[in-house]
């Protein structure tokens, strides 16, 4: 999952919309069969264990990378889906971290505990600069040149967070200093980690797989208020930095497809999703591999049950999800042709919290349909849908040519801590939440693909345009430079 905010991340509180009361709805023995087949741990733990402790972090174009694709067709297989296959995905360059060192060199000599930020530019040769603490970025400071920052390294403060929706606003802090201090000449941007314990992780500044303008580490919260304690005291601040970032030419990854064929309206598709990669920190557990396994453990649910739809349902693990939705563009640019066969795309990618309901996107005619197709499903306690939208993960790339996109919101305690960071590990599972919501995926499939109708027309150009606008969404894509390659029409 990435995250920018120039538009904030929705709360849900306001906007809940209960399903009617289901308990005493009647139950099929089909739907109880396939609840129980999901809420089964033993094949979903499996699954996660390799992802996570076998396989580990899964960057496109790794060795790991290519084992879980390879963990994917094999699950699909054996599950007996039809067709478990790859696609391509490209991707214009590859870049992984060397041996980051960051070294305070004045007024003391301590190595600082730092890890170079995602597609950063290298610094192959170590330097030593001064360094200079910078407001660039801050609401109260704007974006304006800092004309002390020329061969210095800025220091960036940003604040400890304690919510998804403080890390989205350290990530447009971050972005908009590193923008100001290569503009001012600095030669590289040091970022306080917003996590305390010194622990570290990596984001992105950017969601076309370009390198930033300017080479920057993060250091440990700990470590950086040391240096800014010092500056603020009006001690002189030195540093050494050595990042040998390794760049490299285009290459390619793929995403991983399989299918149930529909019984009945075969062309018409329910996309289940999640993405398979993660970054090199922790083993990308939480983001995204519990819900790689997921997808993977409800098409063997339904596949237990001899479950057949009417439309076909297509599980897809996507690739490059982290770089900027590479994988989920990829494949809607491949079938752009039967693109409008898609009758819905189904995204899970928020950590392994219990399912709190689904978001529609930001079209809220979708929500009766929505409700009534799963009202005799007997789930238990009600789904707490909404309209509201949530736009970073790879339901955008659906959302972007109109297709009608459910993204399942998860509870986040304690996710945002291991979110994209070096305790983004096994141990941080609970197996049971993920087999809950395995078995409400699992239902919530069956019924999409199933129903008399479809939960939403495929939106015109026009329309998604209309919507974009209202949601602000333009603006926020033309700050991130991403508009003129993902507005699709």
């Amino acid at each position: 999952m990435w995250y920018f905010p120039a538009l904030p991340l929705f709360r849900l509180a306001p906007l809940l919309l209960f399903v009617p009361a289901w308990a005493a709805a009647a139950d099929s023995s089909e739907l109880a069969g396939l609840k129980r087949a999901a809420r089964s741990l033993q094949d979903l733990e499996a699954d996660v264990r390799t992802l996570c402790d076998r396989i580990g972090p899964r960057p496109p174009g790794t060795p790991a990378m290519r084992a879980a694709h390879e963990w994917a067709l094999r699950g699909f297989e054996s599950a007996g889906l039809s067709s478990p296959r790859l696609e391509p995905v490209s991707m214009p360059r590859s870049w992984s971290e060397g041996r980051t060192r960051v070294d305070l060199v004045e007024p003391t000599s301590v190595p600082l505990h730092a890890v170079s930020t995602a597609l950063s530019p290298p610094i192959p040769d170590p330097f030593e600069a001064d360094v200079v603490w910078t407001r660039l970025g801050e609401d109260s400071a704007g974006t304006g040149r800092d004309r002390g920052l020329k061969g210095k390294v800025a220091l960036v403060r940003l604040e400890e967070a304690s919510s998804f929706e403080d890390l989205g606003r350290s990530q447009r802090h971050a972005l908009l200093a590193m923008r100001g201090a290569a503009a001012a000449g600095a030669k590289a941007v040091l970022l306080v980690s917003t996590r305390p314990n010194q622990l570290l992780y990596r984001h992105v500044h950017s969601l076309t797989a370009d390198l930033d303008p300017i080479p920057s580490a993060l250091v440990a919260r700990e470590d950086g208020l040391r240096i800014w304690r010092l500056l603020n005291s009006g001690e002189a601040v030195r540093v050494r930095i050595h990042m040998p970032n390794r760049v490299g030419p285009p290459y390619k990854t793929a995403n991983v497809l399989a299918d149930i064929r529909g019984s009945q309206l075969p062309d018409e598709i329910v996309l289940i999703g999640a993405h398979l990669d993660s970054w090199d920190m922790g083993t990308g557990c939480l983001d995204n591999a519990v819900n790689a396994a997921l997808v993977m453990h409800v098409a063997r649910s339904l596949q237990k049950v001899g479950a057949r739809p009417r439309r076909t349902l297509r599980f897809v693990l996507f690739g490059a999800e982290e770089l900027g939705l590479h994988g989920a563009r990829a494949y809607t640019s491949r079938h752009s042709g039967q693109i409008g066969n898609h009758v819905a795309a189904i995204i899970h990618d928020m950590g392994g919290g219990p399912l709190v309901g689904y978001s529609t996107g930001g079209r809220p005619e979708m929500l009766p349909a929505l409700e009534e197709v799963l009202a005799p499903a007997n789930l238990g306690a009600p789904l707490q849908n909404t309209a509201k939208g949530y736009f970073f993960s790879d339901n955008l790339a659906f959302m972007l040519h109109g297709i009608p996109s459910l993204f399942a919101i998860q509870e986040t305690e304690g996710y945002y801590l291991a979110y994209h960071s070096s305790a983004d590990t096994f141990d941080k599972v609970r197996i049971g939440d993920v087999a809950e919501t395995a078995a409400t995926a699992a239902v919530t499939a069956l019924a999409v693909g199933d129903m008399d109708g479809r939960l939403g027309a495929k939106l015109e150009s026009r329309q998604v345009l209309a919507w974009l606008r209202r949601e602000g969404m333009v603006r926020h894509f033309r700050f991130l430079g991403v508009w003129d390659s993902w507005w699709p029409h």
